[in-house]
């Protein structure tokens, strides 16, 4: 997914570090409102990362870029920028769709915490609607007859 880094205030090292954790856990990066987001973009391209893995964003554009129904996360790096998270999550409550994680700048950049910026996903499979034998319908009978002595 997209994972909106909010870099406003934050210096230069927590927001590299950050934008490397969103890119490890395999997001594309929306890197809003660094004063060096240029600077950092190309550091990383030149490292190997995809051009379009990154896109620099001004401040401005946050309150638009937090109603976007392709954005998968937001991570706030300034610390101490707790009334900044507030206003993130009043605008992530506020939005239609799924319900969206909001990852502190301290959080993101801990190596046990990378779960926190990847997406869940469930496989649901409902027997039922298909005839209600799930292990026939996974081919077990089959292989299970196949295997038997008898």
């Amino acid at each position: 997914g997209v994972i909106a880094v909010l870099a406003q205030g934050a210096c230069e090292r927590d927001t590299a570090v950050v934008t490397a954790a969103v890119l490890v856990a395999g997001n594309s990066v929306a890197l809003v409102g660094a004063a060096a987001g240029e600077t950092l973009r190309a550091a990383f391209v030149a490292a190997g990362v995809p051009a379009g893995a990154i896109e620099p964003f001004g401040a401005p554009a946050t309150a638009g870029l937090l109603r976007e129904a392709g954005l998968a996360g937001v991570c706030v790096v300034a610390d101490g920028a707790a009334g900044r998270a507030r206003q993130v999550q009043r605008a992530l409550a506020d939005r239609d769709g799924a319900i969206l994680p909001l990852v502190g700048g301290a959080e993101a950049q801990r190596a046990d915490m990378l779960w926190r910026l990847c997406v869940e996903q469930t496989l649901t499979i409902n027997t039922a609607a298909a005839g209600g034998n799930a292990e026939l319908l996974a081919g077990a009978g089959l292989a299970a007859a196949q295997i038997s002595p008898a």
